[in-house]
C-alpha cells in the first residue's frame, strides 16, 4: 500500500493509517468504538490521505451536555436577565436561524469547554459578543473573531495578528485563547460572575472595584452596584438570559436547532499553504462555507509561511482526501480568477496552459470532459494580487469620522467622549440606538 505524506492528520488517525501501511493490501474492519478526541489542530504527521475516525461526539445535540454543566442559576440571577429573555423570545425565527448558523462554532466550544471542565454558560458569550460570528476587525486597535479579542489580549494570549492571518478570526485559535482567559479570570476573582466582567471591562478595572472584597460574598444585587460601565453588566445579563432559555427553551416559545451532517468539523495540517476556493472545491462545500470556517486567512492563499491547516466538515474529508493527490503540493496555493471569455472544453484551457486537465477540473471543481462557457469564472494556476489591507478605509476615515463602529465594551457616553460630541447631540443622531452591540454603526455627524 502507497501512504504518500502529503496530508497530514491528528495523532489517532496517523495511528491507524501507519498500521494500515504496514498490514497486507486488505482494508481491515473499522475499529467498533473509537475514543473521542476534540477536533485541535494537531502537529503533522506524516500518513496516509485517509478519513479521520468519526468522533463519538458527532451525532450529539450540544444542548443536553450544555445543561449539565450550567453553574450559575441563570434564571434567577436578577430582574435584568429575564428582560433580556424576553428580548430574544421576541424573534424566535431569527434565534434559530442565528444559533443554527452558528452550529459548527458551538459543537466546538462545547468540545473545549467539556475537555477543560468549565461552566456550560461560558459557550453563550461568543453569541453574546457576535452571535458567533467571525467578524473580522474594523480598524487597526479593533476587537475581532467571534470572541471580539483586542489585539494586545490575542497577541499577549500568543494569537498572530497579521494582515494577512489573523487567528482571532480562527474559531479554534481563538477560543483557547478566549477560555485560557476566563480561566485565568476565575483564578483570580473565583467567580465565573465576575470572569465574565473582567473579559468585558478588563481584569484591573474589576480588581480595583471590588476592593478586596470577596466575590464570593457578594450578591447580584451588590454586583449590580460595581461601577462598571451598562455595556458589562448588560453583557453578564445577556449571557445569563441564554443561559435561561436553553435551560428550558420550550418554556419560552423557541426551539433549539440540532446539529445537521455537516455541522461537525475537524482540523487537518497540510504540508504546505493551499488556496481556500481550491480547498472548498476539493471538499465539495461552498467557497463561502470555507471561507467561514477559515477566517483567519485574510486572502484567497494561505501565508507561505503557515500555518497551514483547513478547518472542513467531516462529511466532506473522504471527498478531500481523495481528490487532494490530483493537485501538484506546488500549484496548491497559487490561483487565480478570470472570466472564461470563450466557450470550450476544459481540456483547451488545461492544453493551453500546459496543465493535465486533471488538475485544472479539481482546481475548479468540475468533470474533465465539461464545456466551459463564457459566463464561467475559472481558477487558473498564477498569484493573484494582494488586496489592499483591510484597515485602509478605516484609516482614511478616522481623519475625518462621520460613522463609529461598536465594539464590545462601548457605551455612547464613551463614544461621545471619544470623538468630543455632546452626549445629547449624539443621540439625538442615533434616535434608534439603545444597548449597543459589536458591529452597530453610530452616526457622528449629521452629514
Amino acid at each position: 500500500m502507497r501512504c504518500p505524506a502529503r496530508l497530514r492528520h491528528a495523532p489517532l488517525g496517523a495511528a491507524l493509517l501507519l498500521a494500515a501501511c504496514t498490514a497486507p493490501p486488505v482494508r481491515p474492519p473499522p475499529p467498533a468504538a473509537p475514543a473521542p478526541t476534540p477536533p485541535t489542530a494537531e502537529q503533522p504527521t506524516p500518513s496516509a490521505p485517509a478519513a479521520p475516525v468519526p468522533d463519538a461526539h458527532a451525532t450529539q445535540s450540544p444542548w443536553p451536555r450544555l445543561r449539565q454543566r450550567f453553574a450559575l442559576n441563570a434564571c434567577a440571577y436578577r430582574p435584568e436577565v429575564q428582560r433580556w429573555v424576553t428580548q430574544y423570545a421576541k424573534a424566535p425565527l431569527q434565534f434559530n436561524a442565528n444559533w443554527t448558523r452558528a452550529m459548527p462554532f458551538l459543537l466546538l466550544v462545547v468540545d473545549e469547554i467539556e475537555r477543560r471542565d468549565l461552566p456550560g454558560e461560558l459557550a453563550m458569550l461568543p453569541y453574546v459578543e457576535s452571535d458567533y460570528r467571525p467578524v473580522p476587525a474594523r480598524g487597526g486597535d479593533r476587537p475581532a473573531g467571534m470572541w471580539q479579542l483586542m489585539p494586545d489580549t490575542a497577541r499577549n494570549a500568543g494569537l498572530a495578528v497579521r494582515a494577512d492571518f489573523d487567528e482571532r478570526l480562527d474559531a479554534q485559535a481563538s477560543t483557547r485563547a478566549a477560555l485560557d482567559l476566563l480561566e485565568r479570570h476565575h483564578r483570580q476573582f473565583d467567580d465565573w460572575r465576575l470572569a465574565n466582567m473582567a473579559f468585558n471591562s478588563g481584569e484591573y478595572r474589576v480588581r480595583r472595584l471590588l476592593g478586596g472584597r470577596d466575590a464570593n460574598t457578594l450578591s447580584a444585587a451588590e454586583l449590580a452596584k460595581l461601577a462598571l460601565s451598562p455595556t458589562t453588566h448588560d453583557h453578564l445579563d445577556r449571557l445569563l438570559a441564554l443561559a435561561c432559555i436553553v435551560e428550558t427553551p420550550e418554556r419560552f416559545g423557541l426551539k433549539l436547532p440540532e446539529p445537521g451532517p455537516d455541522d461537525r468539523v475537524r482540523a487537518i495540517a497540510l504540508e504546505a499553504g493551499m488556496d481556500i476556493r481550491v480547498a472548498a472545491h476539493l471538499a465539495g462545500i461552498p467557497v463561502e462555507l470555507a471561507r467561514r470556517l477559515n477566517a483567519g486567512y485574510r486572502r484567497n492563499r494561505m501565508p507561505p509561511d503557515g500555518p497551514h491547516r483547513l478547518l472542513l466538515p467531516e462529511s466532506s474529508l473522504a471527498r478531500f482526501h481523495a481528490t487532494a493527490d490530483a493537485i501538484p503540493v506546488a500549484l496548491w496555493n497559487d490561483w487565480h480568477e478570470e472570466r472564461a471569455v470563450r466557450t470550450s472544453g476544459i481540456g483547451s484551457w488545461a492544453s493551453q496552459l500546459g496543465l493535465p486537465v486533471a488538475v485544472l477540473a479539481a482546481a475548479n471543481a468540475l468533470d474533465p470532459n465539461t464545456s466551459v462557457n463564457p459566463s464561467m469564472r475559472l481558477l487558473l494556476p498564477g498569484r493573484e494580487a494582494d488586496p489592499p489591507p483591510d484597515d485602509a478605509a478605516a484609516r482614511a476615515s478616522a481623519r475625518s469620522p462621520r460613522v463609529h463602529v461598536v465594539a464590545a465594551g462601548d457605551t455612547l457616553s464613551h463614544v461621545a467622549r471619544r470623538y468630543s460630541i455632546p452626549l445629547a447631540r449624539l443621540k439625538r443622531l442615533n434616535p434608534q440606538a439603545g444597548t449597543l452591540r459589536p458591529g452597530d454603526r453610530l452616526r457622528l455627524s449629521a452629514e
